[in-house]
Parts: C-alpha cells; sequence; structure tokens
C-alpha cells in the first residue's frame, strides 16, 4: 500500500486502506479515492487524498477528506490535525470540516492519516472580507475564553506543527513564559537549518530579554491576568478559505496548530503582509473583542506575535530561507526600535 501511494501522482485513484473503510459511514460502495496532492514537505511528506462513498440508499453520496503520512512523523502530525481541528470545530463547527479519525493503515501500520468532511472551496486563496474573518476568529476565542482543560494555564495536550515544524505546547502558568516557550524553539530551529549568524544571535537574545518582558509582562502585572482562550494559530490565506457559492460561500477554517493562549496572538498573522489579511482584520476584530490592557502596548505585542510567523518563513521556504531571514532579521531591529523597548 504504501508503495502506491509514495508513488502516485496527483489525480490518481487509489484503493482505499480498510482502517480507512471503517471509520467512514455505512455505505454501498467507494465511487472515488482521488489523489488531490502530495506535499513534498522537508521531513514528512504529506499525501491528501478525497473519498466519494454511495451511501446505503444507493442515492446519496458523502464525501471525506484524508490526509496520510508515514513514520513516527507522520503521526504526530495526524495527531495534531485531529486534536487541533477537534478542539477547534467545538467552537467553530460551521466553519470548520467535521473531523472524524485518525488512525494507521492495516496494510501499513507505519503509515498514519487524519479524515474529516470533504468542504468545497474556491481554489484561489482569495483574502476573505475582513468582518468575515474577524468575526469567525472572535467567536473562536470569545466562546472558548476560560474554558482551558487545564484551569489558567497555556498550551495544549499534544505537540502540533506549524506545517510540519513542531510548537513546544507544555502547559505553563505564566503567558509570558509560555510565548518565550514557543519562540525559543522555534528560533532553535531556524538556527539549526540557516547556520548562526553573529547579529541574529544578538537580536535574539533581545527580542527574550527586552521585547517580551516589555510588551508582554504587563498582561500579567499590577492585578491583570490572561484568560486562557483557543487559538487556531495558523489563520493564513492558505487555511482560511471561501467556500464556493454553491457550498454556501461562508468561510472555511482548517489546518489549525491548536493551543490555549491569550487571544491577541492570533492576530499577528495579519502584521506580515505575505498573509494579506492586514490591519483591516486587525480592526474588525478589535470592534469585536476588547483590546487587552494595557491598550497603549497592542502594537507592540502584535510585533512580538507577529515574529512567529517572520521566523517560520525562514524555516519552511527553503528555496528562499535566506531572504526570510533577512526579512526577520528586519522585523527583530524594528521591534527592538520601538521607543518603549529601547529604554527597557
Amino acid at each position: 500500500m504504501s508503495d502506491v501511494l509514495d508513488s502516485c501522482a496527483g489525480g490518481a485513484q487509489v484503493q482505499l486502506d480498510p482502517n480507512v473503510i471503517a471509520q467512514l459511514p455505512p455505505h454501498k460502495a467507494v465511487l472515488e479515492a482521488t489523489v488531490l496532492a502530495i506535499e513534498k514537505k522537508p521531513e514528512t511528506p504529506i499525501e491528501a487524498v478525497k473519498i466519494v462513498v454511495q451511501l446505503e440508499d444507493g442515492e446519496t453520496t458523502a464525501e471525506f477528506f484524508m490526509k496520510s503520512a508515514a513514520g513516527a512523523g507522520g503521526a504526530a502530525l495526524m495527531d495534531s490535525a485531529f486534536e487541533s481541528e477537534t478542539a477547534v470545530a467545538a467552537f467553530l463547527p460551521v466553519q470548520v470540516p467535521r473531523p472524524i479519525a485518525r488512525g494507521s493503515f492495516a496494510a501499513d501500520p507505519d503509515r498514519h492519516f487524519y479524515l474529516c468532511e470533504f468542504a468545497h472551496m474556491l481554489s484561489q486563496e482569495i483574502p476573505p472580507p475582513p468582518y468575515d474573518w474577524a468575526s469567525a476568529v472572535a467567536k473562536l476565542h470569545l466562546q472558548s475564553m476560560g474554558k482551558s482543560p487545564v484551569p489558567n494555564h497555556f498550551g495544549f495536550g499534544v505537540p502540533t506543527f506549524l506545517a510540519d515544524v513542531p510548537v513546544d505546547n507544555t502547559w505553563n502558568a505564566s503567558w509570558e513564559a509560555f510565548w518565550a516557550q514557543q519562540m525559543r524553539g522555534l528560533f532553535e530551529r531556524e538556527e539549526r537549518l540557516n547556520g548562526p549568524d553573529e547579529e541574529l544571535t544578538r537580536l535574539r537574545k533581545a527580542y527574550f530579554e527586552k521585547a517580551i518582558p516589555r510588551y508582554l509582562g504587563p498582561l500579567e502585572r499590577n492585578g491583570r491576568s490572561v484568560v486562557p482562550c483557543l487559538l487556531h494559530s495558523d489563520l493564513c490565506l492558505g487555511n482560511v478559505r471561501l467556500l464556493t457559492a454553491a457550498s454556501g460561500g461562508d468561510l472555511c477554517i482548517f489546518d489549525a496548530c491548536a493551543y490555549w493562549g491569550h487571544n491577541e496572538a492570533d492576530l499577528g498573522v495579519c502584521r506580515n503582509p505575505r498573509y494579506k489579511l492586514g490591519k483591516p482584520c486587525i480592526d474588525e476584530y478589535q470592534n469585536l473583542v476588547p483590546i487587552s490592557a494595557p491598550r497603549a502596548d497592542f502594537d507592540g505585542r502584535n510585533a512580538v506575535y507577529a515574529m512567529k510567523y517572520y521566523v517560520l518563513l525562514a524555516i519552511v521556504i527553503r528555496k528562499n530561507s535566506k531572504i526570510f531571514r533577512k526579512i526577520m532579521i528586519g522585523e527583530l531591529r524594528a521591534i527592538l526600535q520601538m521607543e518603549w523597548v529601547k529604554h527597557a
């Protein structure tokens, strides 16, 4: 089975594994199992398949999406997908394709899968209307606020992945410490891939010792606290897509890298121009969710949060990693030149 899967080109038909079939609803026949894409991620290639079955009435069809990957890395990716999507779908059941199962193939126990309902999305990555983006994100945050499974702690029950980059979700009672924990792991991975750089080492040190304490520390001082809510944490255009008109034209939100944290961290992606969300999405969000105190620190906090996505791009886009590292260094310089950081 794995030989077939690894050699398929997009559009090819594959034979479904018995463990996948067992997770589908009662049906008369599998009408289609088509390879949509093979994501050639650096460490763990992922195959995506569309499944269509004819239900027992002989007239109705149902559609599903499956992705699979091999090895321990593939198992971790599928666990991340199932747990993240299940958590987010609990608060956004309309926008998130319903998760169904994760498991391993019977024919190849070293290959692992994630199965969910199929969503008909526009093929183009069109920026969603800012209000639609903001209202969906605000709903996720507001409805999950204060419901962390580990009360007053930040983290998630399993390691999750931005693309195929692992994120440290170890539970932490301090938001400032938790953010530093996540970012330290990402910076270390970036350095392993792209090599040491003297200026970056200095800027990174200042980010942890000056920028994070300056802008995240006040959230938990002078009687203030951060109430954990569920974050998607990868709300780029590729993961927030418009459904086709025939499917209702609403937003479809998927590929979460979920964790419980400060709601404003999900707005960091809006600051990076590559993601084409921008200030309109932030403004619409702030019309729905109050800005955390101290309000005057919002722009600085947003810059601190946006750094995650600059580091991520320097990790995952290997062919242009030097360019994205240069951009990342420029953004670090800008954060450290903010007036309140310079005098910290």
